[in-house]
């Protein structure tokens, strides 16, 4: 059993990654439907507080992960602590490990014209054992042409990288297309993979810098990065006039 807790009226899974993937086993198991996951940063928690439809489609998901230390302060303000961080480009290479130790298939969708094929080359050079059902960008094929094709493979995780908010809608649109997956949300983390983005080394990310890293090797991120701020304030003063 998993709990949530309350973030800007946003419900989030309070849980740690060992128990997730125990679940995500349980789910192959049972094979009782399919699972949705977002991984949400404050720019989705503040995009949802604002956007009602989108707020909607965060209701339907399956979980809602934490991702990013502005979200674990936040817990932490309220009074109602988070477990645990689980970035989405970790928790994407956690399924990735357990597919290919399970024989589990996966499917690359979103991000620019050969991102995610070199995305899936790198994932098979990670992972001997790994089957790819496919990969696609997120450019040539949309909608219900893009899912139809992609749910013919019948993948058993989906790692949909087209940004929020268009990924969650995706999902929330299309998953009923993929009745046993886990359909994921995994944001720029097939530029990652692809090795076409740098992810922060690992004294930013053990540190809860990854943020500040890419702010500095990114600055067009700048923008984005103005709604921490606006986030951890909407949080203050929701937990004021509590």
């Amino acid at each position: 059993m998993t709990n949530n807790i309350k973030i800007l009226d946003i419900p989030i899974t309070n849980i740690r990654k060992e128990t997730l993937l125990e679940q995500i086993d349980d789910h192959f198991c049972e094979l009782n439907g399919n699972l949705f996951i977002v991984t949400a940063n404050p720019e989705i928690i503040i995009t949802a507080k604002n956007t009602p439809s989108y707020k909607e489609v965060l209701a339907t998901a399956d979980y809602v992960v934490p991702d990013g230390i502005g979200v674990m302060i936040a817990g932490k303000i309220l009074g109602t602590p988070l477990e645990q961080k689980l970035p989405g480009f970790e928790l994407m290479q956690d399924f990735l490990a357990y597919a290919n130790a399970h024989g589990k298939s996966v499917y690359f969708y979103g991000a620019k014209p050969g991102v995610a094929e070199q995305a899936a080359d790198n994932a098979v050079d990670q992972y001997s054992e790994l089957t790819v059902a496919g990969y696609m960008d997120g450019y040539t094929k949309k909608g219900l042409e893009a899912a139809e094709e992609i749910a013919a493979t019948l993948p058993d995780f989906v790692f949909v990288a087209m940004g929020a908010p268009l990924q969650e809608e995706w999902i929330a649109k299309f998953k009923g297309l993929f009745p046993t997956s886990v359909l994921i949300g995994v944001g720029g983390s097939l530029d990652v993979l692809s090795g076409s983005v740098k992810r922060a080394p690992k004294f930013w990310t053990s540190n809860n810098l990854e943020w500040l890293y890419r702010l500095v090797t990114q600055p067009t991120r700048a923008k984005r990065m103005l709604k921490i701020p606006l986030f951890l304030l909407h949080v203050v003063k929701e937990r004021v006039f509590r």
